[in-house]
């Protein structure tokens, strides 16, 4: 028995201590910033399935805007947990996507999100940013609150996506790889009694 421990032993260390990366099946190009907001958006047709999730995510994160702000559509029959689910699933499917299509470097930085996590918070920011814009008051008040809140949504999606484009470029240049993701802690039903 202590034949086969030491050999297994070096080989457990070795493969702990040695960077290694995971094969690629078949590499693809991560969208552009212009791209995945225009996929988020709707605008995009007979896209590959990347551009499809990011659009199913932006429509996930848009239905949930108005549970948010509305105690009586929380109330109304709409079943947020089932969204949190979907978009944790499109998260998942991106993240596993990601690792057949994307090199990964074991050299490089770790970025802190997943490819799918990275995606829902641009969809997220894009679905608020809209909402935002579309339910303040059009004239500015007298205090200017309005005005300012849609520009900071504003600001805040011009950040994101900023954000985002250096984040491909990062990966082009394999200065950064992005972590496999996990679906987190499940997200419990609320009780129908």
């Amino acid at each position: 028995m202590t034949e086969t421990v030491a050999p297994v032993r070096c080989l457990l260390d070795a493969a702990l201590t040695r960077p290694t990366g995971y094969p690629v099946v078949a590499p693809a190009a991560l969208p552009s910033r212009d791209e995945l907001l225009a996929a988020i958006a709707g605008h995009l047709t007979d896209t590959p399935a990347l551009i499809g999730w990011a659009r199913e995510l932006g429509d996930l994160h848009a239905s949930l805007i108005p549970r948010t702000v509305d105690p009586w559509q929380r109330a109304n029959g709409f079943d947020e947990h089932a969204v949190h689910a979907e978009i944790a699933d499109h998260i998942a499917e991106i993240n596993s996507w990601a690792v057949f299509h994307l090199p990964r470097n074991p050299v490089a930085r770790m970025h802190t999100h997943s490819l799918g996590e990275v995606i829902s918070h641009v969809a997220k920011t894009y679905a608020e940013a809209w909402w935002t814009v579309l339910h303040t008051a059009t004239k500015a008040s007298t205090d200017g609150d309005d005005e300012e809140l849609r520009h900071e949504a504003w600001f805040h999606l011009g950040e994101v996506w900023e954000g985002y484009a250096q984040l491909v470029e990062d990966m082009k240049s394999r200065r950064v790889q992005l972590p496999l993701g996990w679906r987190g802690v499940p997200r419990t039903p609320p009780s129908t009694t």
